[in-house]
């Protein structure tokens, strides 16, 4: 397991060879910004890039109309549909749906059980979502706009504290905040399997082509190594 990046993350968007990600930065005056990086996985090497391409990774072609609505652009999580829309999830529940054009085209606080949900991976034309205060993952349907499934939860143990989502083909992997473990979920028949373990709570995970990233309080790691 090879550390990355070492400061805590603002937020991380994956790319095609790589991801991009925000950081906590200083002023010469000592005024707090915010620094934005891109990881090429390729060149293993970080490099500093503009707010721009920060934006337009997570956001798509309408980056700038739809960083406008948000105000907070940092905060939430975002998938590009196949429309050319987006959608993006705020941590309180908070979720916004904009067409291609970036227009807002629906906008709901989704709750399970009275507990907001978080964290987002597409899933044909529904959501694979997190409810951390449940134990459980949900997958919910923007156009019936309802939780259609939920997995986990009430007297299970599958997740502890679930905060963070993220769909491989047929898998959907769940960070566990409070076991610092990486489950997955076999969306064929739903069950539920170990995948990682770690000695820090996990706060996400992602795949870029055959690389696997993970990121914990310490930083962000490449699964490169790991022993499995």
């Amino acid at each position: 397991m090879i550390r990355i990046v070492k400061s805590q993350l603002l937020d991380i968007v994956p790319l095609e060879l790589g991801f991009i990600y925000a950081e906590k930065a200083k002023l010469n005056n000592g005024q707090d910004t915010v620094a934005f990086y891109v990881y090429d996985q390729d060149g293993d090497r970080t490099l500093p890039v503009k707010i721009k391409m920060y934006l337009e990774a997570k956001y798509g072609y309408q980056y700038r109309e739809i960083a406008k609505k948000l105000g907070n652009y940092i905060a939430c999580d975002s998938v590009i549909l196949k429309s050319g829309g987006v959608a993006t999830l705020f941590d309180d529940g908070s979720m916004n749906i904009f067409d291609s054009d970036g227009t807002i085209a629906m906008q709901e606080k989704l709750v399970y059980q009275g507990c907001p949900i978080r964290s987002i991976a597409l899933d044909g034309n529904c959501f694979w979502c997190a409810v951390p205060d449940r134990n459980s993952i949900v997958k919910f349907s923007p156009i019936e706009k309802r939780v259609l499934l939920r997995i986990g939860g009430g007297a299970s143990v599958a997740f502890r504290r679930p905060v963070s989502v993220f769909k491989n083909d047929n898998l959907l992997f769940v960070c566990n905040e409070y076991n610092n473990t990486v489950r997955t979920i076999n969306l064929k028949d739903y069950s539920v399997k170990d995948y990682l373990k770690f000695k820090e709570p996990v706060k996400k995970y992602f795949k870029v082509g055959f690389f696997e990233y993970v990121v914990l309080d310490s930083g962000v790691y490449c699964l490169e190594d790991k022993d499995k």
